[in-house]
């Protein structure tokens, strides 16, 4: 259960961005069905949003690739680096919980040295994962060119210039 709930923090981390939009902005999800379209026609079959897709990884936000006018090549290797970071992630989150369940147990055994020990592998492993969500973006800034990453900055801003989070008065 707690490794679901990791899951669907780190998933609503990258996803809370990409999802946010004010009322002026169009409808995005019938730009992206359309792009998934044209794109799955063009060969671009990672960025079908269906629910076994690779478009549903965390990082990238693949329904961007026409805006950004991304190759093939950039496509194949963002999507690689997603899914190595996707199978460290289930790794780590795996093991976290596991090491929950041992430390659960030292408790029990009222082991409290054992605990401890326990308690550190498990922050040792959370610190991995956050690092990691790291280098994946790292990762995929240097395959986009510094166009492709000043029209992505520009995106972002545009998309999340009137966003609640950054109204003035919330910092007050």
């Amino acid at each position: 259960m707690k490794k679901y709930l990791v899951l669907i923090v780190i998933l609503g981390l990258f996803a809370t961005p990409l999802l946010a939009q004010t009322a002026d902005m169009p409808n995005p999800r019938a730009k992206m069905n359309m792009m998934m379209q044209k794109h799955s026609q063009q060969g671009h079959e990672m960025m079908k949003q269906g629910p076994n897709e690779k478009g549903k990884h965390m990082g990238f936000p693949f329904w961007m690739a026409e805006e950004l006018e991304l190759t093939d090549d950039q496509i194949n290797k963002i999507d690689d680096y997603q899914d190595d970071s996707r199978k460290l992630s289930i790794s780590l989150n795996a093991d976290i919980d596991k090491l929950q369940i041992d430390e659960e147990n030292t408790m029990q055994d009222e082991n409290y040295k054992q605990a401890r020990n326990i308690i550190d592998q498990i922050f040792l492993k959370k610190a991995t994962l956050a690092k990691e969500r790291i280098t994946l973006k790292e990762n995929i800034m240097s395959v986009l060119t510094d166009d492709q990453n000043a029209k992505l900055k520009a995106l972002y801003k545009s998309k999340f210039q009137n966003h609640p989070a950054k109204h003035p008065e919330w910092h007050k």
